[in-house]
């Protein structure tokens, strides 16, 4: 049974070591002065059961290695943990903002003039060259090429705020 007095004079005679070697191993000043409070409290808390054999110094540092270990292990559960909910959150609010601007762009596809409209499509989406699509379409290359021109403009026009994040998708 370790006694008040007994517990104090531990603490007064050991404290200052024990901070130094926590911090060696923790790097952190204030996370070195916390092992350390734990590993004292639990000696407390457990001084009617303890029974330490051999020098109080080394369980006493035995401990707070243990205790810098176990720390350093909660710290990586939790920094896996917080990396993944980021992760998942980051690709749910990314999946959201494609899909509405997925909705902004047929939105404004579809406000496109109908000769337009088709002309961008058989490019875009169905990749034709301007001669396929002037020879489906039964008009001139230059036909197409004035089209494709007026159906950029207007969708630049009506996608700017989105431009950055559309560079290299459709335009």
């Amino acid at each position: 049974m370790l006694a008040l007095q007994s517990f104090e004079d531990l603490f007064r005679e050991n404290h200052a070591h024990c901070l130094a070697f926590a911090a060696h191993y923790t790097g952190d000043m204030h996370e070195a002065e916390e092992i350390v409070q734990q590993v004292f409290l639990k000696l407390w808390e457990k001084r009617d059961t303890i029974v330490i054999t051999g020098p109080v110094k080394s369980y006493l540092f035995s401990a707070i290695r243990n205790a810098a270990i176990s720390q350093w292990r909660k710290d990586a559960v939790r920094s896996e943990k917080e990396t993944a909910y980021s992760q998942q959150r980051d690709a749910a609010t990314q999946a959201a903002e494609v899909r509405e601007l997925e909705q902004l762009y047929h939105q404004a596809l579809e406000r496109l003039p109908d000769r337009c409209r088709e002309v961008f499509i058989l490019s875009r989406h169905q990749q034709m060259k301007y001669a396929e699509i002037a020879a489906t379409m039964n008009i001139s290359v230059k036909t197409v090429e004035n089209q494709m021109g007026k159906a950029l403009k207007i969708l630049h026009q009506e996608l700017k705020e989105y431009l950055p994040l559309l560079t290299g998708f459709l335009f």
